[in-house]
């Protein structure tokens, strides 16, 4: 899909160090999707020597690993790749103990069973940190939706939504012209410079709803769309 309008999505790389039940096909497929180009790894005793031999975005770091010894690791971790976060994964039963560990709000943890959306909204706001520590943001606002385009993030009511590039590049434009009904022709123009299909403003518009409640998005009968305050 030939997308037109910009944003500052990229793509990060990322150490996946869990047990081989955890890195589902769904998990991996989400990760890849939203802008992670992954390097897996299943043995604890691998991934000191995997981020000497490679630069990371981030570290997604399961507890209990098979040789995996998580004091060392982070200990290592902060000699090597002092600026790189950690998302660690553990048992509920463990969390404490874990939570001790992690190195201040540079790293962050989720306990299991967890919601692939949230692993990928925590792991986004990590990354994004990181890269653009000490930018000044750029945030915009519209009732309880919050844009940051700096950081690529936004956030209902305060809780992060995980969007695809397209989708926060759609929604960019809305909340960019606030009070503004945008035709099917002005958005296709703006976001595709050869639109995959005729229909694809309403797909998109669809994942959007779904996403963000189906009410913000108001369509205007034979005009086109606009976002709902």
């Amino acid at each position: 899909m030939n997308t037109r309008a910009t944003t500052s999505f990229r793509r990060y790389r990322v150490l996946l160090a869990v047990a081989p039940e955890r890195a589902t096909p769904g998990l991996l497929r989400a990760l890849r999707v939203h802008e992670f180009d992954l390097n897996v790894i299943h043995d604890g005793t691998r991934v000191l020597d995997s981020v000497r031999a490679a630069t990371f975005a981030a570290v997604v770091l399961e507890a209990g690993l098979t040789g995996l010894d998580t004091t060392s690791v982070l200990t290592g971790l902060t000699r090597l790749a002092p600026d790189t976060p950690v998302l660690a994964l553990s048992p509920r039963e463990g969390r404490d103990q874990l939570v001790a560990r992690l190195r201040g709000d540079r790293d962050d943890f989720l306990t299991w069973p967890f919601n692939t959306e949230e692993l990928v909204a925590r792991l986004r706001l990590r990354v994004r940190l990181g890269s653009h520590a000490g930018e000044e943001r750029s945030l915009t606002r519209h009732g309880d939706i919050m844009v940051d385009t700096t950081l690529g993030l936004v956030s209902v009511d305060g809780q992060l939504v995980t969007l695809t590039p397209t989708e926060f590049a759609l929604l960019t434009i809305l909340i960019s012209n606030p009070g503004r009904t945008l035709s099917r022709e002005q958005l296709t123009a703006m976001l595709w410079r050869d639109p995959p299909a005729s229909n694809v403003v309403e797909v998109y518009i669809g994942y959007l709803r779904r996403k963000l409640g189906s009410d913000r998005i108001r369509t205007v009968r034979g005009q086109g769309y606009l976002l709902q305050e």
